[in-house]
């Protein structure tokens, strides 16, 4: 089973659940990192701050023999005083930065379960964009070599968590060869190995790059990990394109520097007249007062100002995904820095076909332009090419979509996007309505599937509701998103209109009449679907014959469904055996 549940979608990203020895994680989320010789922020303090996990390096512990006693007598929980989740970094860091530490990678690894880590990590090579080949090479080799001696004592490390991280540095095969031998391995958690000179250089492209190339082959059910990821105006970026989880001491290290936090950019105190925040911090302390300050106690309240502003920010972060808006958010941000935006429009044009694979195809928030990258959104992308493929006998033109069929007046994203065009005010026809938001979700034969339309109105508010064919009722106009929601009647009518599998998620016969009685089409129950279902898809769950035993709402993409074991694939709505 998957340690893994998600629970809500936007672009790549994923509100879910981490199950963990010390209880569940939610992610996406934050670990700063702890460093027990220099506790700048206390444990305890974290946690007031709403830190819900941290990460702290074992090789340090390991070093520290007071502390690496107590380590192992208690766990690293109670050595640390940190009774949250624990990732433990293995001494990688210590290994890019002074070229060798004095330990094995077995040696670590086993110290780190026998302490109590929740994430435990290899030792893997960290890598610099400035790396000659030769020095990848030779990273590399080492890192899967440290893989695969994980993977030999992996019996006996059970109930941590293991992360293991691909390497390359700026070499594409290297990163790909990396990740592939990674992901065979069966790690729990995969990380991506920020490139060191290129994130002090702030070249985000080349960090957005990395990511992309590794997740290629990665397996969507485990969590991603992107390290050393600690500026607040770049976390959004880097969750929208899939990963989970970041680490930084930058909370520490910019307060070390006199440098104040915003979500958008950092700036030196002595600039600052007044603090633009109402943490506690700033709320209890003027510009003025933190400035004249002794240099301990001043970089001590930074710091924790900076660290309330990344947990702030991915908690915003979160709440963007529950309510569908995470690209905006993205969009926002990347104002925020040039070399920012330039990632976001690098990466939207480059891997325009793996962001639209996980992308939902509809939401619970509007689409806002703001800007020519709105253009070049996953969901915007795969909207325009949709309505190209359409035909109707009256459109409504947009700057976004082009062309729209007047019967997708109401329909996401097309009445849900909010740009400079001006309002349509032209009415389409409850047929109009009908054949042109069916042929959008389910395809252009799905039009073939209804005769003699007719839609009941809402008495309060005068919009679509039921849909009748016939006079027999076929499903509902969903009114947040003018989405058809199809009956059994209504779905069996667009089974004889679909060609196999459209629109489809055909489940094992022993989990037939499970199905059917109205219990949630778990991933292994899966025989065969529909490769173009994405997550919040209408689909229609059939047995081998084509018999509709359900309808329901895809939870993950037809691509993610093999990874996820025993994990909700469809929520049903309507089931064959409640019918009548």
């Amino acid at each position: 089973m998957s340690n893994l549940r998600i629970r809500r979608r936007d672009a790549s990203a994923r509100i879910a659940e981490l199950s963990t020895k010390s209880g569940k994680l939610l992610l996406p989320n934050f670990f700063p990192v702890f460093n027990p010789n220099k506790p700048v922020v206390t444990p305890e303090e974290m946690k007031r701050i709403g830190v819900e996990a941290i990460i702290t390096n074992s090789y340090i512990i390991y070093k520290n023999e007071k502390l690496r006693e107590e380590a192992l007598k208690h766990g690293v929980h109670s050595a640390i005083g940190f009774d949250g989740i624990i990732m433990t970094d293995s001494g990688a860091y210590q290994l890019y930065r002074y070229k060798g530490i004095e330990i094995s990678n077995k040696e670590i690894i086993r110290f780190q379960h026998a302490i109590g880590s929740d994430i435990g990590t290899i030792l893997d090579v960290p890598m610099s964009s400035d790396m000659s080949r030769r020095e990848a090479e030779e990273g590399v080799k080492t890192t899967i070599d440290h893989a695969i001696e994980w993977k030999s004592i992996s019996e006996e490390l059970k109930g941590t968590l293991w992360l293991g991280t691909p390497q390359g540095g700026p070499y594409d095969d290297l990163i790909c060869e990396s990740a592939r031998r990674i992901a065979e391995l069966g790690f729990d958690y995969y990380g991506v190995g920020s490139i060191k000179v290129a994130l002090e250089e702030y070249n985000f492209t080349m960090q957005a790059d990395l990511l992309m190339k590794v997740r290629r082959f990665l397996q969507p059910s485990k969590p991603v990990h992107f390290w050393g990821i600690g500026l607040p105006s770049s976390f959004s970026l880097f969750v929208a394109l899939g990963a989970d989880t970041f680490d930084s001491a930058s909370y520490a290290l910019y307060a070390a520097e006199g440098r104040y936090m915003t979500p958008e950019r950092t700036i030196p105190l002595e600039e600052l007249e007044e603090l633009p925040c109402s943490c506690p911090v700033c709320s209890k302390y003027s510009a003025k007062e933190i400035k004249e300050m002794e240099k301990g106690e001043r970089e001590k309240l930074i710091s924790a100002h900076n660290l309330y502003v990344s947990v702030q920010e991915i908690r915003k972060i979160r709440t963007t995904i529950r309510e569908g808006w995470l690209w905006n958010l993205v969009q926002e941000r990347a104002r925020a820095h040039p070399k920012l935006l330039k990632a976001l429009l690098h990466t939207l044009c480059k891997y325009r076909d793996e962001l639209e694979e996980r992308e939902p195809v509809t939401k619970r928030s509007a689409v806002f332009y703001s800007g020519p990258e709105t253009l070049m959104r996953p969901d915007v992308l795969r909207a325009r090419k949709a309505v190209e493929r359409m035909r109707a006998e009256r459109y409504f033109r947009t700057s976004i979509y082009g062309n729209v069929p007047l019967g997708l007046k109401y329909t996401f994203p097309f009445g849900q996007t909010v740009s400079m065009d001006e309002e349509v005010e032209d009415e389409p026809s409850d047929e109009e309505m009908v054949y042109s938001i069916v042929s959008y979700q389910f395809g252009v034969d799905a039009a073939k599937a209804f005769k003699n339309l007719r839609v009941r109105r809402s008495r309060k508010t005068g919009m679509p509701r039921d849909v009748y064919s016939d006079d027999m009722r076929v499903g509902f106009i969903r009114p947040q998103d003018g989405f058809f929601i199809p009956s059994l009647e209504g779905a069996e009518l667009l089974v004889k209109a679909l060609p196999w599998p459209a629109c489809r998620v055909v489940v094992k016969k022993e989990h037939e009449d499970e199905v059917a009685k109205g219990i949630t089409v778990f991933s292994n129950f899966v025989e065969e679907l529909d490769p173009k279902i994405r997550p919040n898809s209408e689909v229609i769950v059939v047995n081998k014959q084509d018999r509709v035993l359900a309808t329901g709402k895809a939870v993950l993409s037809a691509s993610e469904v093999g990874y996820f074991e025993g994990h909700p694939f469809v929520i049903i709505r309507h089931h064959s055996m409640h019918r009548g």
